[in-house]
């Protein structure tokens, strides 16, 4: 058995996604193994650069959420 670490990337962000709504302790833990298991089988199910590109989107957005995130953090106001 080979784990993917873009599918371990892909599962941390969503879960962090998950408890920017609240969701904690066990519900937290239920949605982490939730997300890795349907990630997982559709890693097995889908063709390869179906999977490939759906990643790709997923990471993409959770990275440019977390650098938007982080401007705000900072001060830096987004151009309008």
């Amino acid at each position: 058995m080979q784990i993917d670490p873009f599918v371990a990337v892909a599962i941390l962000g969503l879960v962090n996604f998950v408890k920017s709504f609240g969701v904690e302790g066990k519900a937290a833990t239920l949605a982490a193994m939730l997300i890795g298991v349907v990630l997982s089988v559709a890693s097995k199910l889908l063709p390869a650069d179906v999977m490939q590109v759906a990643l790709v989107g997923l990471l993409s957005g959770l990275a440019a959420s977390g650098f938007y995130d982080i401007g705000n953090m900072i001060g830096v106001k987004a151009a309008k």
